[in-house]
Order: C-alpha cells, then sequence, then structure tokens
C-alpha cells in the first residue's frame, strides 16, 4: 500500500501538475527529522531508506520506500517536526509541494481518510514487525526483517528480487535486535543455503518462500537448521 495505490490517476496528476520536480543524488537528504515541515515530496523514481534517531544518537531505520510514495505528509497536516529523516539510496526523483499548497490539495480532494489509512497502516506494519521479533530467534528475526525490507524490492534480470539496503549490515542487527556477529552469522546461514546473495549494501533474495520459511519461529536455534535440501533429523 502506498500513496499512489489509493488515489486515482486524476488526483495523482493533480499533484504533478501543482508541485515542482527536483532530483536528488544517492544518500542526499530529502527530510531531515526535527525540521519545519515546510512541504511534502512525491516519489517518482528511485528508492529512499526512513531513519528515526533517539536522544541517545542511535539511527534506526524504519522502512525502505519506493515510487508512489508521499513523504513528509503527516508532519504537514499536524504541524509538527519532522519525526524522522529520509535519505536517498539511489538517484532518486520527486516532486514537491509546499505545505500550504499539499493541506489545500488534500482539502480539494477529500483525501484526509486516505492519508490517516496511509499513516496508520505504516504504523501497523513497523508495530506489527516489533511484535513478531520479540518472540522469533535470533536467526528467524533478521530473516523476517529481510521479508520486510524486500516489499520494496525490484527483480534483476535472473528473476532474483534485488533489496537496495542503502544501509550497512550493522544496521539489519539493529533492525531486529541482535548482537552483530549474530546477524553476520545469520546472513552466511542464509547465503550459504541459496537463499539470498549478499552485496555491500545490498542483496538478493534468490528463493523467496525459504526466506518465509527462515522468518518462521520453528524452534530450530542458530547453527541447528539442517542445510538446505538435506533430511531433518
Amino acid at each position: 500500500m502506498n500513496f499512489l495505490s489509493l488515489v486515482s490517476p486524476e488526483v495523482w496528476r493533480d499533484f504533478f501538475e501543482r508541485g515542482h520536480r527536483r532530483t536528488y543524488r544517492s544518500q542526499a537528504v530529502l527530510l531531515a527529522q526535527g525540521e519545519s515541515p515546510d512541504g511534502v515530496i512525491a516519489l517518482v523514481d528511485g528508492l529512499v531508506k526512513v531513519v528515526q534517531g533517539n536522544e541517545a544518537g542511535d539511527r534506526l531505520t524504519l522502512m525502505l520506500r519506493g515510487p508512489g510514495e508521499v513523504l513528509g505528509e503527516m508532519g504537514v497536516l499536524l504541524d509538527r517536526p519532522r519525526s524522522a529523516t529520509v535519505t536517498a539510496v539511489r538517484p532518486c526523483t520527486g516532486v514537491v509541494m509546499a505545505a500550504h499548497a499539499f493541506r489545500g490539495f488534500v482539502t480539494r480532494h477529500r483525501l484526509e481518510p486516505i492519508v490517516y489509512r496511509l499513516s496508520v497502516e505504516r504504523l501497523n506494519s513497523q508495530e506489527r514487525l516489533r511484535a513478531d521479533l520479540a518472540h522469533l530467534p535470533p536467526p528467524a528475526r533478521l530473516a523476517r526483517v529481510v521479508v520486510y525490507l524486500a516489499d520494496e524490492g525490484h527483480r534483476d534480470r535472473s528473476g532474483g528480487l534485488v533489496v537496495e539496503l542503502g544501509i550497512p549490515r550493522e544496521d539489519l542487527a539493529t533492525m531486529a535486535g541482535m548482537s552483530r556477529s549474530s546477524a553476520f552469522a545469520a546472513l552466511a546461514r542464509l547465503q550459504s543455503d541459496g537463499i539470498v546473495t549478499l552485496g555491500r549494501r545490498r542483496l538478493v533474495v534468490r528463493d523467496p518462500a525459504q526466506l518465509r520459511a527462515a522468518a518462521q519461529d520453528d524452534g530450530v536455534g542458530d547453527g541447528d537448521r539442517p542445510p538446505r535440501g538435506a533430511p531433518a533429523k
């Protein structure tokens, strides 16, 4: 679910006509946590990561977002500082609409229910992930995070699902609530089982069904799962 999937083509086109197009290089900051909400961005292409920091200086990647998303809309509608930082994972194109224009746009098209539904769905998705991680063993936690991030993946020529993480692997450990060594071991196991192929800041899901199976709590501890294709004991 994203903004584009919930509105008509006419509404999406009206956003483009009233905003102005802007390009962002890889690693550029589109929105910064704590800043005044002066506008909204509709993402046309590319991929961004949403990162939230706390008072202790910790930074947690909350999600990846792709084309068809709107960014910064709740801060504008509630007139509150940005709650997270949005950074381009790869070069992006967006259409920027000023805050006052977006509020008028929402009123004119009666989009309040859609915008709030989208916001609630995002929060629920993050809460479901946190709830799932609370009871899963470490290897399944890491697999569940990869499943979550893979929603914004794209297919490569071989049919693999490419997930542009835009974050170091250490951040996957933080998202999964694991130590770095445990997360790296879980990733290595997924790769050795042929489920994923690892890159520096990306991974390719080779077997989505096996990844989903690995994300389930089957009571098997780390290192106790038989290799893929081997008979269970």
